[in-house]
């Protein structure tokens, strides 16, 4: 049996409203409470998590890296170790270890990669897809890739059938390769690929790291270490 015993009938409503609870505000009535709390380098010091013990950190991968983002305290050398811990692809994994050890803040490839970026990053759209830009981010680092395929790039798309690279230097092969695969979740350049400093550079496997963490972690990555105005 219901709880309503007039369901139906003229009387429904008044029934309705004598069950409320007495000096109860409607659902309808209800205010929202926005959150606006952003944390601060103070509030995810590491000294005050739980896993902090006698001057050092007992986990093996600090579990609050999105929040110590937002505050503006990590390293880029810890949410690259984080980003390819997973890896199972040990000379590469070494490898990419390495050469995050070298950095503490963002790596762009000179002045126009930055100024690319920022242009890039003004696209009108509601949210920027982090696979989107970190694509842009290696089509982006060389002038000569991105000559070729600015065209196909579209707000939070890219059209790769539309690119023919032509002549490229191996460099810039492997950057379109490693940019197709962040963004359409194929295959690109072979672990073992990567993992030949004689066929891929320091510095293009350094771009290829950064994008997998914009890819990871959003865009807020590309403002670590970098000073604010």
């Amino acid at each position: 049996m219901g709880k309503y015993f007039v369901r139906g009938t003229p009387l429904a409503e008044l029934e309705r409203q004598m069950m409320m609870v007495p000096n109860f505000a409607p659902r309808g009535s209800s205010s929202a409470v926005l959150c606006r709390y952003r944390p601060t380098a103070a509030d995810v010091d590491c000294r005050n998590c739980l896993q902090y013990r006698r001057r050092s950190c007992r986990s093996l991968n600090c579990p609050y890296l999105s929040e110590r983002l937002e505050a503006g305290a990590v390293t880029m050398d810890e949410l690259i170790v984080e980003t390819v811990r997973p890896w199972k692809h040990l000379s590469l994994k070494q490898r990419a270890v390495g050469l995050a050890c070298r950095e503490e803040r963002f790596h762009f490839e000179g002045q126009l990669h930055v100024m690319r970026m920022e242009e890039m990053s003004k696209v009108e759209v509601e949210y920027v897809n982090s696979r989107w830009l970190a694509t842009v981010y290696l089509l982006s680092a060389h002038a000569g890739l991105w000559r070729k395929t600015l065209f196909a790039v579209r707000p939070d798309q890219i059209d790769f059938a539309l690119v023919r690279l032509g002549e490229s230097t191996v460099q810039e092969y492997v950057l379109y390769r490693a940019a197709k695969g962040i963004c359409t979740g194929t295959l690109g350049a072979t672990s073992e690929e990567l993992a030949d400093p004689e066929l891929v550079s320091d510095e293009t496997l350094l771009l290829i790291l950064n994008a997998a963490v914009i890819a990871r972690y959003g865009p807020e990555v590309m403002n670590v270490g970098r000073v604010q105005p």
